[in-house]
């Protein structure tokens, strides 16, 4: 493949495509992969990064003294996999799936800067737990508390871990799409949640200090609306700004999508990010704006996890499902930066202007029925 890359560069028109580099890049990926201890890893990696988050995520945890660089042996995850909700339907879980889903993703990208890079429905799996009512909590803690260890709690104990029976249950369902709903609206009413299971994490994506500053700084110019600067950034930090063609007119192009975005403020649930980055792709592919390997994954995993939120939930709203991580985030941000800089042209004042801004819109959102039909009616 290095050689093929190589002579096709060698053509005119073709060096900006920048094949050997991109060859490179993905022995360097399918290596890492190669190396199973490199997924154990990466799965203790997840497991601490979500152990103390309020979100029903797990991950398979390996058992890394009998793994080897061939052999990862880990826990088995007795699940049903995401394609069987996509073709069966979700039912009552629809809405649920999809948005933790999402949460999970935004904590990978925002806070952790570690991302599950191979998000397809395959390596996404659901299984169903119970948790504890809030009078089981307190009854347990009375018992706990106030009754002496020879007695024999009056109370049963509830098994909230049959979570084995649920999928094997709905497995047998799954060539019957009626029957499976009414499965799941039965778990439903019965106090069951959905619990996602991600899997293979041997491809992950994180930021070196040059891409998160770059991604940083171009995550402030998205802040302030400026898609014309947004353009110029991602040109200047590109891997070869002198072979970008008719620059002007790409960072035109990303102004006129910063901006659609910005009329829409009180009805983001109906852009869809997939298409706004799907227009970036075009544009830095006519343009000739080499972007960095890095994003490029990012920007898969989000075409690949909004469109199966979509699909679950159609009217699925990312700046909503954002916002508890950008107060997060923000909080994180505070105590990394000194609050004597200036703050208007820091990476804390950027965010804050994004914070401010979906606050304010979800504030007034609440308000309003819809923006679009105020304006569509005079009303």
């Amino acid at each position: 493949m290095s050689f093929f890359a190589r002579a096709i560069s060698l053509l005119p028109g073709m060096q900006w495509l920048s094949l050997p580099q991109e060859v490179e890049v993905f022995g360097s990926m399918m290596f890492q992969q190669l190396n199973l201890r490199n997924e154990a890893e990466n799965l203790l990696a997840f497991e601490h990064n979500f152990s103390n988050r309020n979100v029903p995520v797990t991950f398979p945890r390996p058992l890394k003294v009998w793994s080897t660089k061939d052999i990862l042996v880990e826990e088995y995850e007795n699940a049903l996999p995401l394609e069987v909700f996509l073709r069966n339907g979700g039912g009552p879980y629809d809405e649920q799936i999809a948005t933790s889903g999402l949460d999970a993703f935004l904590n990978m990208l925002l806070l952790d800067n570690f991302v599950h890079s191979d998000l397809h429905p395959g390596n996404i799996l659901i299984k169903f737990t119970k948790p504890p009512s809030t009078r089981e909590l307190l009854t347990n803690l009375y018992h706990n508390m106030f009754s002496n260890q020879d007695e024999t709690p009056e109370t049963p104990v509830v098994n909230h871990n049959n979570s084995d029976e649920i999928v094997s249950r709905l497995r047998a369902l799954i060539p019957s799409p009626s029957a499976w709903t009414s499965e799941l609206a039965t778990l439903n009413q019965e106090g069951y949640i959905p619990e996602i299971v991600f899997i293979d994490a041997g491809l992950v994506t994180t930021l070196d200090v040059t891409n998160r500053r770059n991604f940083l700084d171009l995550f402030r110019a998205v802040a302030e609306f400026d898609g014309y600067r947004t353009g110029q950034l991602m040109i200047e930090r590109s891997r070869s700004p002198e072979l970008a063609i008719d620059t002007e007119t790409f960072a035109l192009k990303m102004q006129h999508l910063v901006l659609s975005v910005k009329r829409k403020t009180f009805s983001l649930g109906q852009i869809k990010i997939s298409d706004l980055l799907t227009e970036v792709l075009k544009a830095v592919r006519v343009h000739h704006v080499k972007m960095e390997g890095d994003f490029i994954n990012t920007v898969i995993s989000i075409l690949l996890l909004e469109g199966i939120g979509r699909q679950l939930d159609p009217g699925l709203d990312l700046f909503a499902s954002a916002l508890p991580i950008l107060r997060q985030l923000g909080s994180q941000m505070a105590t990394r930066e000194s609050m004597t800089k200036n703050l208007p042209s820091s990476n804390l004042g950027a965010l804050l202007k994004v914070w401010v801004w979906v606050e304010a819109r979800s504030f007034i959102a609440s308000a309003v029925v819809n923006a679009d039909d105020l304006v569509k009616y005079d009303l």
